[in-house]
C-alpha cells in the first residue's frame, strides 16, 4: 500500500499545477444575478464547495441551465467556491467557507478532493464531512455529497494489481458511511461515471485520467441536477455549444439507464 500511497500524492499535487488559480466567483454569477432580477420565479440558493473536479468548463452553472431548459418553476440561483486540490478539511478551516456557510442555502454540494479517500488513522474525511454535513444542515439546508470519480486505470499501473478497483471500493464506501453517520444525500458521480465508461463511449470524460473533459463536466451536471430536483434528466435539452449534440444525447441516455427513475 506504500506504492499506493505515493501515487495518490503525485496524483494530488498534479491536481494542484492543473489548475493553479482560485475560481470562487466568476463571471456566471454576475450575469445570471443581473438576468434574476426579471425573472419571477421562487429563488432556489445553491452552494458548491469543491475543488478542481467542480469547476473546470463551469459545470455547477450548468446544473441551472438544465434546470430552466427541463422548465424548473424555481430559478437555481448557484454560488461555487471551489479551490484546486481543496480537501473538506482545508475548506472547514476556510474563513471564507465559515462565512458562506452561515448563510441560508437550500442545497450544498460538498466535494473531497480525490485523494482523499486513502484510509488513514487520522478518519479525515469523515470526521470533517460531518462537520460540514452539520453547519448545512443546522442552517436549514440539505448538504448533498459528490462522489467522486475513479482515476482513471493507467494511474494505477505501478500500484499494483487490484488497487485501481479498491481506490473505487474506498470512494463509494466513505460516502455511504457518511450518509448513513450524517444524513447527507449523495449524488453519485462516480457510480454513474464508471457505468458509462463501461458502455465505451467514442470519447473521453477526463482528460488526463482525473479532470474532467467538456463530457465529463456535462455528465457531472447531469447527475447533480437530478438528485438535486428529483427529475429525469431525460427532460433536460441544454447542452454546452461545444459539446456535439450526438453527444450530449448519449451521455443524457446512458445517465438515465443509470439514474434512479422519476
Amino acid at each position: 500500500m506504500h506504492a499506493f500511497r505515493i501515487l495518490l500524492l503525485t496524483l494530488l499535487l498534479g491536481g494542484l499545477g492543473w489548475f493553479a488559480f482560485v475560481n470562487t466567483r466568476p463571471a456566471h454569477e454576475v450575469a445570471a444575478g443581473a438576468l434574476d432580477a426579471f425573472d419571477s420565479r421562487p429563488a432556489r440558493s445553491i452552494l458548491f464547495i469543491g475543488n478542481s473536479r467542480t469547476f473546470p468548463h463551469g459545470m455547477p452553472y450548468m446544473v441551472r441551465e438544465m434546470a430552466d431548459s427541463a422548465g424548473a418553476s424555481e430559478k437555481y440561483q448557484i454560488r461555487m467556491y471551489a479551490l484546486p486540490g481543496r480537501s473538506l478539511r482545508e475548506h472547514w478551516e476556510d474563513p471564507e467557507v465559515q462565512k458562506l456557510l452561515a448563510e441560508k442555502w437550500d442545497d450544498v454540494v460538498l466535494q473531497e478532493r480525490s485523494a482523499g479517500h486513502y484510509s488513514d488513522a487520522s478518519n479525515e474525511f469523515h470526521n470533517y464531512g460531518a462537520l460540514l454535513v452539520r453547519a448545512v444542515a443546522d442552517k436549514g439546508g440539505r448538504p448533498v455529497m459528490f462522489v467522486g470519480w475513479n482515476y482513471s486505470p493507467e494511474l494505477f499501473a505501478s500500484a499494483g494489481p487490484g488497487s485501481h478497483s479498491a481506490y473505487y471500493q474506498m470512494i463509494q464506501n466513505d460516502h455511504f458511511r457518511l450518509s448513513r453517520e450524517s444524513g447527507a444525500q449523495l449524488a453519485n458521480v462516480g457510480r454513474v461515471w464508471q457505468s458509462v465508461l463501461n458502455a465505451n463511449p467514442p470519447f473521453r470524460l477526463e482528460t488526463d485520467g482525473n479532470h474532467p473533459t467538456l463530457h465529463g463536466s456535462y455528465l457531472t451536471a447531469l447527475i447533480i441536477y437530478s438528485q438535486l430536483s428529483g427529475k429525469s434528466v431525460a427532460d433536460v435539452g441544454y447542452k454546452p455549444d461545444d459539446l456535439p449534440e450526438a453527444d450530449a444525447k448519449l451521455l443524457r441516455d446512458l445517465a438515465t439507464a443509470s439514474l434512479p427513475a422519476f
